[in-house]
């Protein structure tokens, strides 16, 4: 596979993951595909690269900040390493925008080797929310927004969920099809219960879902420091893909970094993984 190829296989899987996570609104400038929901999460809150780019206008620049500015929010700029060239890191650093949670995307072949699903499946968005906030603890005015977004999906979903042998719900996950493409989101286990396989059994059961969907390829994305997730998924046959990272500003930022904040370098492009 050449580089051309190979880059348009992961701009595909952004498609897919944006898709599978849909902003509230969206609006395209140039490259940078700026995406908006409420301030919730910020791969729904950021603008991002749909081509490869080498480099970040002072005009382009001023025009994403003001689209943010204008939904009262903070220019937040997602910048994935197979298309983001260094020089576009550096200018926001220099403006004072501040580096944030480096994440993994994972992939892996989807096949009929999966073993069979053990989970339950609700519904609808309505019903799997409140599970997902009992089981994950995610709690606060945000929800709503969540809410909406999840009822934006246009795919098929699987709005997973595990039980015990009580039937008390232990995990619980979102499997999303876009094409060939299977996204997982929100995988969580209850505090009391991880470590016991529970988001391993429930990531099967949604891999063997999205493979009766006629997906080949599933995803995810995870905090790169979350080892402990990492490590789960490698075991279910992900591998690395790419890496994106955030650069975060704030009304009127313009204030350089101190060097400190800069220590990552490129891989490729964009900040390396130690």
């Amino acid at each position: 596979m050449n580089l051309d190829d190979a880059a348009s296989g992961l701009h595909a899987l952004e498609a897919a993951a944006f898709a599978a996570w849909p902003a509230l609104e969206t609006h395209d400038l140039g490259p940078w595909h700026l995406r908006g929901a409420q301030g919730y999460t910020k791969r729904a809150n950021s603008a991002n690269a749909t081509a490869q780019v080498s480099g970040l206008l002072a005009d382009e620049l001023a025009a994403v900040e003001a689209w943010f500015a204008a939904r009262q929010q903070p220019p937040i700029f997602r910048l994935a390493s197979f298309c983001t060239h260094p020089a576009v890191d550096d200018m926001l650093a220099a403006r004072g925008y501040h580096f944030a949670d480096l994440s993994l995307v994972m992939a892996r072949p989807l096949d009929d080797g999966l073993p069979p699903a053990e989970l339950a499946q609700l519904p609808n968005a309505a019903a799997w929310l409140p599970v997902f906030d009992a089981v994950s603890g995610a709690q606060g005015h945000g929800q709503a927004t969540h809410l909406a977004m999840l009822q934006a999906i246009a795919g098929p979903c699987a709005w997973g969920v595990l039980r015990d042998a009580r039937g008390e719900a232990v995990a619980c996950g979102l499997a999303v099809a876009h094409g060939a493409h299977l996204g997982l989101f929100d995988i969580a286990t209850r505090a009391d219960r991880r470590g016991q396989g529970l988001g391993t059994r429930l990531c099967q059961g949604l891999l063997a879902w999205g493979w009766a969907q006629g997906c080949h390829t599933a995803y995810l994305q995870v905090m790169a420091h979350n080892l402990g997730a990492v490590h789960v998924y490698e075991r279910l046959g992900f591998r690395r893909r790419y890496h994106y990272w955030y650069r975060t500003g704030a009304p009127g930022c313009g204030v350089p970094q101190p060097p400190s904040e800069r220590v990552l370098r490129p891989l490729g492009s964009g900040p390396a993984l130690a």
